[in-house]
Formats: C-alpha cells, structure tokens, sequence
C-alpha cells in the first residue's frame, strides 16, 4: 500500500464533507486514478462516512465496516508473520500505515457521532428535529415545489431543500444547499426562515432569491418584494434588513456582509433558462457553468482569474455560450474527455 501523509487524510476529510476545493478535488481525482492503493484507501474511509445514521447511537453499519478493517489488519500481519518473500522493514511499514488507515477511520466514526449529535440537539433546539420532506434536483434540473403552508419555491440546478418536520407549528424552517426562489405565503403568525450555513433569512410574506452552493465563497440573499430580516453567525450586531431591489452578499471566509442594488432579471433569470453573469468572476462562471449544464469547466491559465464576465444566455447549448462569450472575450476551449478547458485573458 502506498504511503499516504496526514496531509491526504485532511484532504479525503474535506472532499468527503464537501468543503475541499476545486483543485484539491482534482488533485484527489486523479490520485484515486493512477494509484491502487490510494484508490483503496480512499474507498475505505468513504464507506465508513458514508455508513452514517440519523443519530449517534446507530452507526452499527460504520462499526462493522471498521471491524472489518480491522479483521484485514489481522490477515495481514499473519500472512506477514508466514512468508519471507517481503522484507521485514517493507512489510512493517504496510502494517503501520494500514493502522492509521484504522485510526483515522475509528476517528471518522468517533467525529460523525459527535456530528449527528450536535446536528440532532440543534435542529431539536431550532424546532426542527427529523425532516419533513427534502427535495433535490441535479445538474441541469429546475424544480418546482409547494410546501404545506402554500409558500411556493422555485430550486435552481444542483441545490437541496429540507422542510423541518415542525414546519408550521409556531414557525417555518427550511435548510438549503444551492440556489432558490421563493414566494412566501404571508403569516405574521410564523415566520419563514432559510437557514444556509452561517445564515438565517427571516420573512413573514414576500418574494426573494437566495444563492448558497456550498462551494461558493459568498451567501447572497436578494429581494424583490416586502422586507427579509438576515442574521449572520448568531450576532445580532450583523443583522440586515434588506428593502425591496437590494441584495446582501455574506463571505464566508471574511464573514462580513454588503448591501448592493441588483436588476430583478439578473437573479431571478435562471428560472426562465437564462443563463446570467452579472460580472461574475471567471471562476464563479466555471462554476455556475458546471452546474448549468452538467460538464465540468475548468480554467487553464491563471491569466482568467481577474477577468469578469457579463452577458445573457437564452436557452442556449454550452458551446453556443462559449462561442457567443469568445466574441466579446479573448478566451478559447477545448474538450478533455468529459471537461472543457478555457484558456485564454482579459480584453
């Protein structure tokens, strides 16, 4: 087995909890394709993440997949223990780093039921507890979807939404991961709250856009009609509300907020197939282009990544894009298997 550092376990980590970027899942993508053994190892610690259960108590599915682990260790240093074809030092080191396969993997096991416990106490706290329903769509998809209190929602590509199961009761609360309209039903009553990460946006009745992709650096809620009170990281002191035609753009790592004025068709045009950059950076472009259409777009050269990107795209295929965008841009592409690399620099 080839050796692997604390450094790749980190990176496994964060690929498995979706926090790993662009090029480190690259990095790892083609690690898991030249090397076997890597392949191996990485296939060992996924199937123990992803034997999860919904509380703490019954990871018996991940427990058995680290017994078995185990139980390899132990063939491994008898069948060791009987053969000298393979040198001592050779096979000490196997058995060592198959260990810390094992100890990592004893850990994810050990943070994941910390995990679904913390999860479990908080979405109890928040009036949450199990979900109602959860909706998801993938690339390229668009769905439209109704809730219990009449609300209506509109998911963009590569997004989820889980309704909590006390939706309705004294509020309503729902979890999302990507991009989503919604036409809230007005209750004084019971607030509507959108809980992305670090961000709640609350509304009591009105019409709004949030975009939160977990891969994206920035949370931006955008309204267009009524008032969204947003809350940031559990201050109050950040608290923003936000009047009809103004947006608010949190960074998750600088975890600061601005408010901007935005055109209504530059957010909201994805529900009618438009496709919209509003001088998105190249690498939000790559992006949004990647969950548009379902193929991976990938930037060359670093020349790219100052360049902004404006224009509209009416229902049209990613090569009519690229080639619209490549007469107003100095850029070019090419199709590497499945992707499409873009070269290229600013005017």
């Amino acid at each position: 087995m080839a050796h692997m550092d604390e450094h790749h376990y980190l990176l496994i980590i964060a690929y498995l909890e979706g926090r790993s970027t662009e090029q480190e899942t690259q990095y790892l993508l083609q690690k898991v394709q030249e090397e076997a053994a890597f392949s191996e190892a990485f296939e060992d610690i996924a199937e123990i993440w992803s034997a999860r259960k919904p509380v703490p108590d019954q990871n018996t599915e991940a427990n058995d997949v680290l017994a078995s682990l185990n139980l390899k260790i132990d063939a491994l240093e008898h069948s060791h223990s009987n053969t000298t074809e393979e040198p001592v030092a050779k096979r000490g080191a196997t058995i060592v780093i198959l260990k810390r396969v094992i100890a990592i993997a004893a850990m994810l096991v050990c943070m994941l039921g910390a995990v679904l416990f913390y999860n479990n106490t908080r979405h109890n706290n928040a009036g949450a507890g199990t979900m109602l329903a959860e909706t998801h769509t993938g690339v390229g998809q668009k769905r439209k979807i109704k809730l219990p209190d009449g609300t209506e929602v509109m998911l963009n590509s590569s997004s989820s939404l889980h309704v909590a199961a006390a939706f309705g009761s004294d509020k309503r609360e729902v979890y999302l991961d990507g991009e989503a309209w919604f036409d809230v039903k007005r209750d004084p009553q019971k607030p509507f709250i959108v809980h992305t990460g670090q961000v709640a946006t609350q509304v009591l009745g009105t019409h709004f856009n949030v975009s939160a992709y977990q891969s994206d650096s920035n949370i931006v809620v955008s309204l267009v009609q009524g008032k969204v009170q947003v809350d940031m990281d559990n201050d109050l002191a950040k608290r923003v509300i936000l009047d009809p035609g103004k947006q608010m753009t949190y960074s998750k790592s600088a975890k600061t907020a601005k408010v901007t004025e935005f055109l209504t068709e530059d957010i909201t045009g994805w529900k009618e197939n438009k496709l919209v950059f509003d001088y998105d950076s190249w690498p939000d472009a790559a992006k949004k282009l990647s969950r548009w259409y379902g193929v991976p777009v990938q930037l060359k050269n670093g020349e790219l990544l100052r360049c902004k990107l404006k224009g509209t795209f009416n229902n049209m295929p990613l090569t009519k894009v690229l080639q619209q965008i490549s007469m107003v841009s100095d850029i070019s592409w090419i199709t590497e298997g499945k992707k499409v690399v873009i070269s290229g620099k600013c005017n």
